[in-house]
Order: C-alpha cells, then structure tokens, then sequence
C-alpha cells in the first residue's frame, strides 16, 4: 500500500504566501507513484481545509486557495474524523513557512496526537525561531555570531532612553533590528542612527514582542543545506547576489536583480570552514531532517560568523536549498523530499522505540 502524505500549507503567519508557492512545488515533485498525495490548506485564520488527491504531475498554486466557515478547532476535528485514512501509513509534510508552522506548534500537535511528520521537532523548531534563544543558545556552545543584544517590549516600554544608550554602547553602526520570530525578514529594518534605530525598534515590535538588535557584518552571507539526523552532511554553499540594502521579502520573492549562485565561488579551506560550521551549528540546536545555515563571511578577515538556522527552508522555485542539493550531490526535488520522508520514518521509529511508562 502507498504511504499517504498529508502536505500542509498555508497559516497563520506573514509567510503563507510564501507557503502556497513552497507547496506548488512540492506537491508536483512528489513521486505519485510511490505516495498517495493530499494537501490540506491551512487558511489566514487556522482553519483546515482538505482538498482532493493529487494525482495530476502539475498542481497550480491558484488552485491550492479554499474557504471555509468551520473555525479552526471545528476544520481540525472534521479532518480527523472524515478525511484521515487511520491505521493506514501516514506522514504529514508540513510546508508551512515562519509562526505557526516553523516555530514547533504544529509539531507539538503531531507529538501529542502520535502522528509521524517530516522536519524537525519541536524545541529545534522553537529554539531556531526565536533568534533572541538561538543567539543565546549558539553563543554559549562556542559558535562565532556577530555581536546582539535581545530586547523584550516590556523592557522597551519600561525606558526606552537608556535601552537606546545600551545599544549604541554595546554595537556599531550600522546596525540590523529583527523581529525575533518572523522569517523571510519581515519587519526587518537597517538602521544607521539613533532616529531610525527608534523607528525600527518600533516597527520589529509590530510583528513580536521579542527582538533582536544585531550589528551588521560587511561581507557576504553564505547559505547552506544540512540534512540527516544523527550524522548530518552539509551542502555547497550558495549565495543571494542582491542590490538592495537588505534581502527582505521583496528581494527574494520578487526583485529580479537578485542573483542567484549555486553553488558559489569559494576557496577550498573557507568552503571546508563554512560547511563544517553549518553542521556543528545544525547539531547545537538539536536539529534533524534538514534545515538552511545561514553564515556571514566578513570581508575584513574571512570570520564566518552564523547569522541563523532556518528549520523548514523554501521550496518555491528560487529557493536555494532544493537547488543546492542538485549541485551538490545530484539530489534533484523529488529525490530530496525522498530522503526526507525517510528522515521523518527514521525520527518516528526512534521515538517509538522509548519507553513511555515506568516499567
């Protein structure tokens, strides 16, 4: 009998039409012949909405939009209850991009439910969302970041003046200020001075009461694929080329001067050092399945410095980790999300196998 696979796609978070885009993808390079195919639409309030199986070879993202009146709670439950094929061989394949989908909610649901799922778990998945955790996390485990400072809107709110003050004592213009859980660099802002420090403050603070401030790396940011999950590889490095101050979601979605290098120009030792430090990265985070390790290399002296962890990467058509392992290995989509679902069957055996209650 063929695995079913339940793809999710979609949700509640500034990226779901990213989502939508990833899926397309996905869907039409799932093996048809190996998987029974059955995307379930996750609308901009939360609510479930499965469609037919696919089993066409080319799924338009026009097609992948539903509506529903069933709230969220009521969409869930009427899956479970009339779609789900239970006691079949199920795996869910979540492509769901930023909160709700990258941030380790979703896994847990998997978890509490005993549902096998692709990707990583969910505190790799928290602990890679939440960058203010992650730098604290990675610093402390000896990996090189750029100098940050994590802010809280409480702390903000309570003296904004002297928070000011500690920044500019502690980090050099210019400066980068983040939401600390949002992908795709929504709420992203590059400020140069006290007046646009406030204002990017202000502005990450729309989209999470968490942010990070970092300073800015002159020199290029290094992309990497990571995959497996006890003795993980890395890929090539690859490389946005952008001309916009920063790579925000109009640069990778839309902006077609970005360039794309995959793989990108490297002497050997600093290629070695970029891949090699992806892994480790991938490692202290607890991460498994796969994941994109994103690393500044200063121009100054060729510091590799890891900038983030991206635990559920893009699969839209520019997205460079699919891209990345064709060049690296030959590891062409459908291939990939192979070795994926056998990464996820290899995670749910392995949870299986512990014990559960006192013997």
């Amino acid at each position: 009998m063929a695995k079913n696979i339940y793809v999710l796609y979609g949700g509640v978070s500034a990226e779901h039409d990213v989502s939508i885009v990833s899926a397309a993808n996905v869907l039409n390079a799932l093996n048809k012949e190996k998987y029974q195919v059955y995307p379930i639409y996750i609308t901009g309030t939360g609510s479930w909405v499965p469609l037919e199986e696919v089993k066409e070879q080319t799924v338009g993202q026009e097609q992948l939009r539903r509506e529903t009146e069933l709230s969220p709670c009521e969409s869930i439950g009427v899956f479970f209850k009339d779609h789900y094929l239970h006691g079949e061989d199920n795996l869910f394949l979540p492509v769901l991009h930023g909160t709700n989908g990258e941030d380790g909610t979703i896994q847990g649901m998997f978890e509490i439910l005993d549902l096998p799922y692709l990707g990583n778990g969910v505190l790799s998945s928290a602990a890679c969302m939440d960058k203010c955790f992650a730098n604290i996390m990675m610093q402390a485990q000896g990996i090189p970041k750029t100098p940050f400072y994590n802010l809280e809107k409480f702390q903000y709110d309570a003296r904004p003046d002297e928070i000011h003050e500690e920044i500019e004592q502690k980090l050099n213009y210019p400066i980068f200020v983040k939401p600390a859980n949002a992908g795709s660099s929504v709420g992203v802002s590059k400020v140069e001075n006290r007046e646009e420090l406030e204002a990017g403050i202000l502005r990450a603070l729309r989209f999470d009461k968490k942010i990070v401030i970092e300073e800015a790396v002159i020199g290029r940011e290094l992309e990497i694929g990571v995959l497996g999950n006890d003795f993980p590889i890395s890929s090539l490095p690859g490389e946005h080329v952008v001309t916009r101050a920063i790579f925000d979601y109009e640069a990778k979605y839309h902006d077609k001067t970005t360039v794309l290098k995959a793989p990108t120009e490297l002497p050997a030792e600093l290629e070695d050092e970029a891949r090699a430090l992806a892994v480790k990265a991938y490692q202290v985070m607890g991460c498994n399945s796969f994941a994109r390790v994103d690393i500044f290399m200063r121009d100054s002296d060729k510091a590799m410095l890891v900038n983030e962890i991206n635990t559920f990467p893009g699969m839209t058509g520019s997205s460079l980790v699919p891209i990345l392992w064709s060049v690296t290995d030959g590891t062409k989509l459908p291939l990939l999300l192979d070795r994926l679902i056998s990464l996820g069957e290899e995670s749910y055996r392995e949870k299986k196998r512990l014990a559960r209650v006192r013997e």
